[in-house]
């Protein structure tokens, strides 16, 4: 058998040098040999918070250049919409390997779904010497070009009903088994989901920047997806903040053991020659440049997902812009689901707590009794009259980030509105 690891290396540098953006992404990735895996091809994360794509050597060797290419594109889409964290987001949630299994394997399918009609993927494709049929939505009588997860929803409710394998319904092109297989060998799920998320985002802005250079032209569907990948907060969090709360800096201090409090100087016994005690039991004061923020996320039913992902993506540009900044995270719904302290991108938690109706003024509450600087409310608007509540029972700043089908009505007398 013909070396197929340098075979594999020399098409994607072939692709690279003919301008094909996957394969400036994939000569960014690990490739692992493997005679195990079920599929000719797969990308799968790793312990290290890493992903590798994994391909086997026999069905290699005996599938053609083309359809390569075209699995190639299929692994680099799972990449591009980022479908390996999104799992790991997803089996963070669960406790039993049942559920984790199945959720995989639903998972596996749906993301398939996403990816093939975008592609234009054809119904057959020979490999290793004998056809697969890739995953199409129609399968399974669902629209083509939704969401992962909105496929994922109904696929689902159908292997409720039928209690079906639907990962036994179809010829798979790519190998999946390590997404599922990676979460037995790891303690902490959403660490891992941080990590390859942050990974997979550095290697898409490294291979777009190279690709750029070559002034190589993506199509459509890529730079969108790209994009996305990339893509900011929809508002500088911090630096409203700053501008909102600039006096804060100069007018908060805080204790300094290393200075001396002049005015208590004359309580020491000075010696001999004349010097002061090195710690003072007087301890003077400095300035305090840090903020103290509180980030009330409203997670009841009528936030959509990405309204509550906006909101982690404030604190992650506030901690990226300042980590002297101590900031506290409060989820509410009718009551407080969670609050926690984030100091690192690591310590933010993406299993979001509530989901029923809307009653924001609790985390308001909770917000005033930790003093902070200004507080960031993120909610759609359709929440109790916050303007009814009495001015002194609100905290003294706070600025409400309102989606823009969202209704300012109820809070708009009680703090600054940013819309996204």
């Amino acid at each position: 058998m013909a070396n197929q690891s340098e075979r594999l290396k020399n098409l994607i540098a072939k692709m690279a040098l003919k301008s094909n953006y996957w394969g400036y992404l994939f000569a960014r990735i690990r490739r692992m040999e493997s005679e195990q895996i079920p599929s000719i091809m797969g990308v799968t994360p790793l312990k290290d918070g890493t992903i590798a794509l994994m391909y086997h050597p026999t069905l290699l060797e005996t599938t053609d250049d083309d359809t390569l290419k075209l699995v190639i594109e299929h692994e680099g889409m799972h990449i591009l919409q980022k479908h390996l964290p999104r799992l790991l987001r997803i089996l963070s949630n669960e406790f039993t390997e049942e559920e984790k299994n199945k959720k995989s394997k639903v998972w596996n399918v749906a993301s398939d779904c996403a990816i093939n009609p975008i592609i234009n993927m054809p119904k057959e494709v020979n490999i290793g010497g004998r056809p697969f049929q890739p995953c199409f939505p129609s399968l399974y009588d669902l629209e083509d070009k939704k969401s992962s997860e909105f496929y994922f929803n109904e696929l689902m409710k159908q292997q409720n009903k039928n209690d079906e394998d639907l990962e036994e319904m179809f010829d798979k092109i790519g190998n999946h088994d390590g997404w599922k297989d990676v979460v037995k060998e790891t303690s902490d799920i959403s660490s891992l989901s941080r990590k390859i998320d942050s990974y997979v985002r550095d290697i898409i802005k490294d291979s777009k920047k190279n690709f750029d250079k070559k002034r190589g032209d993506l199509p459509g569907y890529i730079k969108e997806l790209i994009d996305s990948a990339l893509e900011p907060p929809k508002a500088p969090y911090y630096q409203i903040i700053r501008k909102l709360v600039k006096g804060s800096r100069l007018s908060k201090f805080k204790r300094a053991f290393t200075k001396v409090n002049r005015k208590r100087t004359y309580v020491f016994a000075i010696s001999e020659h004349r010097n002061l005690p090195q710690i003072s039991p007087f301890p003077g004061r400095t300035r305090d440049f840090s903020f103290n923020i509180v980030v009330v996320i409203d997670t009841s039913g009528s936030m959509r997902p990405d309204d509550i992902k906006e909101g982690l993506s404030g604190v992650k540009n506030i901690i990226e812009n300042d980590r002297n900044c101590k900031t506290t995270i409060i989820e509410v719904d009718t009551q407080i689901g969670k609050e926690y302290q984030v100091k690192h991108i690591r310590d933010i938690q993406f299993n979001i707590s509530g989901r029923g109706r809307t009653s924001i003024f609790p985390g308001l509450e909770r917000a005033k009794q930790l003093k902070p600087d200004v507080v960031l409310c993120f909610t759609d608007g359709y929440c109790e009259p916050i303007n009814n509540i009495p001015r002194k029972m609100l905290p003294k700043k706070t600025i409400y980030v309102i989606q823009k089908d969202g209704t300012h009505e109820n809070v708009n007398k009680t703090g600054y509105i940013v819309r996204i």
